[in-house]
């Protein structure tokens, strides 16, 4: 008979990953594809799974892993810089955002107490993390002034939700003895967050040096495990929320050396149990509720967005921000979050709000959820029409901006990419007395540049009328220093359209669009290639050769293109890092790479001359044949090859996949 808990989690993982699959496709967060999950295998629609006890420890479990990660990647040192947004306007926004909408909820329900009205607010005064960071990050705004303040009201969230959940049980007392019962919980929280940092900071870096020095990458997971849970149980055994314990736990890893290893252990059991949460609250949502209250639910999500927006943006006017930044903040965290769902489940699970009330502010949750990739992905043009700007001035054409940059410029280095590369070009130019213009596309690394005096300017080198913008006919060379591919590939295509160009120095990571970019005249700076000969270069000055015997050698290599470099020997694949190399995987690296087969005796290659196995017709070279310690090259090779030949082949990984495939297997 097949074990409940197993067939359960077997259909919701099966159902997850169509829907999950189907909002990336639609480029949609997956918190929504797990959503999406619960409701069709619930008990209110396919009735598939019941919401059993099983599935909902699980789905706890992967509460506790979040709000453990989140403690790990909680930064003391990012949130005392931006302590007056975080906690100043992320407070305000909190707080005030509760009073009024749990307030509202309380006037419009004479069933909701006070104490669930606060629960339903604070709910749903949250954002959504997920959506909102990875959505601003696409769209390059994280380090913008509107992204900062996002970024701070979030963090705010994120503590505010570890109290919440804390205070939760308190708050299902009767009213009489809730505050005695707060404050009691607070001073037990108080004296075991104390004891926990106490302790934590003398024996946690102990127990992980101990557990990294045996180099085991299992050991360090199962550790990892162990201290979450341990401290989640720490927790409830006192009578706290088991989440609040795994975030402390999981901030004191986070002051230690091992928190990047710690983080990337725990996301995959975060990642699938917070999955099975996310469903668990699909399953509660009565999708023939939902129908029958649709006619004021979608003036309720209105409200919703707007009531948050116009709060938010009031706080951060408040607060010194420009009424254009406010609009784009506020509009970023206008809808409702994972935190917000996790709270409203809590206060069902205690019974602090009816469940119809429950159904609808979760409904109500998840279908501002919905909108928020719309509202993220268009807070510009949405801030500039409130605000009374006209879109011309909204999108202000980068192109004017730096026609007034570069106007004053004649004879100077244009430079794409004002990262590590750039910045160090620019600082040798500054001191030999040559002028730079810097184009790069992070507002923050931009301001930080131009008010420290840097000549630089927000600008994408890959659209039309930037680079002829900046000068580029009056430029004494241009330089181009990203390594995106795709973003090198698109500057191409503008430089294509240039016409004349002056001297262009282009850095390269791969061989791809070598031919086109020497075809424009531009020379290149293969940076791995280049490294790997400057590195053999100093080897060979250490070895005591001739400094002109070491340039020559150097210089011709260069001359060819860096072709003695170009095909290398793959590592495994496997991703084990079993080798000392410094470089990416086989799997990984662009360009030729070089492959050795040893002939067995009954190989079908045996027997056979190089021309009849038709290498060249793939793409693939025959470098050289070792038989019995000689080396014959490939091209002299005019014999047949015979069993314990060792034969070096270079050609394109999935070439040489095939040829290797014929020689050992027949065609």
């Amino acid at each position: 008979m097949v074990e409940p808990l197993l067939e359960n989690v077997l259909i919701l993982l099966a159902v997850g990953v169509l829907a999950v699959a189907l909002c990336r496709q639609l480029g949609l967060s997956p918190v929504l594809g797990y959503l999406a999950t619960g409701i069709l295998t619930g008990p209110h629609a396919l009735g598939l799974l019941p919401d059993s006890a099983e599935t909902r420890f699980l789905a706890e479990l992967g509460v506790v892993l979040l709000l453990f990660t989140i403690g790990v990647e909680f930064s003391v040192s990012r949130l005392l810089a931006l302590r007056r947004l975080v906690f100043g306007l992320g407070g305000a926004q909190i707080g005030l955002t509760a009073l009024v909408l749990g307030g509202a909820l309380w006037w419009w329900r004479d069933d909701v107490a006070g104490a669930g009205a606060l629960a339903v607010g604070a709910a749903l005064a949250m954002s959504s993390t997920a959506i909102v960071l990875k959505q601003l990050a696409e769209q390059l705004e994280l380090a913008a002034p509107h992204g900062r303040l996002v970024v701070a009201v979030l963090l705010f969230q994120d503590l505010a939700a570890i109290g919440l959940l804390a205070a939760l049980p308190a708050l299902t007392e009767a009213d009489g003895a809730a505050l005695g019962g707060l404050s009691g919980r607070v001073l037990v929280a108080a004296t075991t967050l104390v004891a926990m940092i106490v302790l934590g900071r003398r024996l946690l870096p102990a127990i992980l040096h101990w557990v990294a020095a045996t180099r085991s990458l299992e050991l360090f997971m199962l550790t990892t495990l162990l201290l979450a849970l341990s401290a989640a149980l720490l927790s409830e055994l006192v009578g706290l929320s088991p989440a609040l314990g795994a975030f402390m736990a999981g901030m004191l890893l986070g002051e230690t050396p091992f928190r990047h290893q710690v983080e990337a252990d725990i996301r995959p059991f975060r990642d699938l149990m917070l999955g099975l949460f996310f469903a668990t609250i699909g399953m509660q949502l009565d999708l023939a509720l939902l129908a029958s209250e649709l006619l004021w639910l979608l003036p309720a999500l209105f409200g919703l967005i707007l009531v948050k927006a116009a709060l938010v943006a009031g706080l951060a006017a408040f607060f010194g921000q420009s009424g254009e930044i406010a609009w784009r903040g506020a509009l970023c965290l206008a809808q409702g979050g994972e935190l917000g769902l996790l709270l409203l489940a809590s206060a069902l699970e205690r019974e602090l709000i009816p469940a119809a009330v429950g159904q609808s502010m979760l409904a109500l949750l998840v279908l501002s959820m919905a909108a928020a990739p719309l509202l993220v992905r268009f807070n510009g043009l949405i801030a500039a029409r409130l605000t009374g700007r006209r879109k011309s001035e909204a999108n202000a054409a980068p192109e004017a901006q730096l026609a007034d940059e570069g106007a004053e410029l004649s004879g100077h280095v244009l430079i794409c990419g004002f990262g590590d590369r750039g910045q160090n070009l620019a600082a040798v130019l500054a001191r030999e007395g040559i002028a730079t213009l810097a184009l790069d596309l992070d507002p923050e690394r931009v301001r930080q540049a131009r008010s420290a005096g840097a000549k630089v300017a927000y600008g994408d080198c890959t659209r039309p009328g930037i680079l002829r913008a900046a000068g580029l006919d009056r430029a004494a060379a241009l330089a181009v220093t990203c390594r995106d591919g795709d973003r090198l590939a698109r500057t191409l295509l503008q430089l294509q359209q240039q016409g004349d160009l002056p001297p262009v120095l282009i850095r390269t990571t791969g061989a791809e669009h070598d031919a086109d970019l020497r075809a424009i005249g531009a020379d290149l700076y293969p940076e791995r290639l280049e490294s790997s000969l400057q590195f053999t270069q100093q080897l060979l000055l250490l070895l005591g050769l001739p400094h002109s015997r070491v340039e020559a050698a150097v210089e011709r290599v260069r001359l060819e293109h860096y072709a003695p470099l170009r095909a290398v020997f793959g590592d495994s694949g496997d991703g084990r890092g079993l080798s000392d190399g410094d470089d990416e995987s086989g799997a990984d690296r662009e360009g030729p790479q070089m492959h050795a087969v040893t002939l067995q005796r009954n190989s079908p290659a045996v027997g056979k001359t190089p021309e009849q196995l038709g290498f060249a017709s793939v793409g693939v070279e025959l470098l050289d044949v070792r038989r019995g310690g000689i080396r014959v090259p490939g091209a002299l090779l005019d014999t047949e090859l015979r069993g314990g030949d060792v034969l070096v082949l270079q050609g394109p990984r999935r070439a040489l996949e095939q040829v290797i495939a014929r020689i050992l297997d027949g065609p």
